[in-house]
């Protein structure tokens, strides 16, 4: 097959390539992979970022292009599919300070601290989640709504059922919170013993026995049984968005499959100690696989010994 040219505009600065590579515009980019000749091709990151420095969100052009060798031949052209991804995924987003914090005592709102990259990669994993899970302190104090907002959703798909883990009910006939009135679904699970409060559509309760870690230590509700409760219902990968008590449940059980952690290169005044680090992943069996940059903020990729990360290039999922 002879070699193609294409020649395009990124971001005001024209951009010639040698003939043994394939040239692509950004306004193909940003549909992903570029069809061409009835193929879907791509280009080398690092060409574009040698070429045009100003093309210097290496996350956007990470996610949506795809690696083509120097010639355009059907066995040279590859696909990055994502497998199907089950399990718990969790994400956690800290500060760059030791110990590791979580919110800024400082400020009397909770604010965003990472950056737009970031924020949009979390939307693409609950988009990529049959479930997203939190624990009450996460509701009171941001009044979340759990959504995929950030990113396209995608024709059929359908928004992650919230789930919240709530052992004392404490979240019902309170405040009137997002998650009880967008019309989502939403499950909550609390202990067994709370008094027999009632869900109303489409909000659904569900009592489980609290849990003994092997240490002494007593959780109010089992991550496991969560876990088992949920993949019953259909719901076969949950997002776990936090709080860090729930987080830390969650790794103290070895219910965690994959993390996620984002470190924002900023420290806060008075930095609310997250209680958990690497050692904290370490013990729960996971394992880092590697790294990258997203707007500025470092990203760690955590994943259980043994187990595939869903695509071979980490950047790529979510």
């Amino acid at each position: 097959m002879s070699m193609i040219a294409i020649m395009m505009y990124f971001h005001a600065c024209a951009v010639f390539f040698l003939p043994s590579v394939v040239l692509v515009g950004a306004a193909f980019l940003q549909g992903g992979a570029v069809p061409l000749c009835g193929h879907f091709v791509g280009v080398d990151t690092k060409v574009l970022y040698n070429v045009c420095p100003s093309l210097s969100q290496q996350s956007f052009f990470q996610r949506k292009i795809r690696i083509l060798a120097s010639t355009t031949s059907d066995d040279d052209i590859t696909e990055h599919d994502n497998e199907e991804v089950t399990g718990v995924t969790l994400k956690m987003a800290f500060d760059s300070s030791i110990p590791w914090g979580v919110a800024d005592l400082s400020e009397t709102k909770s604010e965003r601290f990472t950056s737009q990259d970031s924020l949009d990669m979390v939307h693409r994993l609950r988009r990529e989640s049959s479930a997203v899970l939190v624990g009450r302190g996460t509701v009171e104090r941001d009044d979340c709504s759990l959504t995929v907002r950030r990113v396209e959703l995608g024709d059929g798909k359908s928004q992650p059922v919230r789930v919240v883990i709530d052992p004392s009910l404490s979240l019902i006939g309170g405040r009137d919170y997002t998650l009880f009135k967008d019309g989502l679904p939403t499950i909550i699970y609390h202990q067994s013993t709370t008094s027999k409060a009632k869900g109303s559509d489409p909000v659904t309760l569900v009592g489980l026995s609290q849990s003994d870690f092997g240490d002494g230590s007593r959780s109010s509700i089992s991550p496991s049984q969560v876990v088992k409760d949920l993949a019953a219902r259909g719901l076969k990968h949950i997002m776990v968005e936090g709080g860090p008590a729930t987080a830390r449940a969650f790794l103290e059980a070895r219910s965690v499959d994959r993390a996620i952690i984002v470190r924002a290169p900023i420290k806060f005044e008075i930095p609310e100690p997250a209680r958990m680090d690497e050692n904290t992943l370490k013990s729960a069996g996971l394992q880092m696989i590697g790294t990258a940059v997203m707007g500025g903020d470092n990203v760690e990729y955590w994943t259980r010994g043994g187990l595939p990360w869903p695509n071979s290039e980490l950047s790529m999922w979510p």
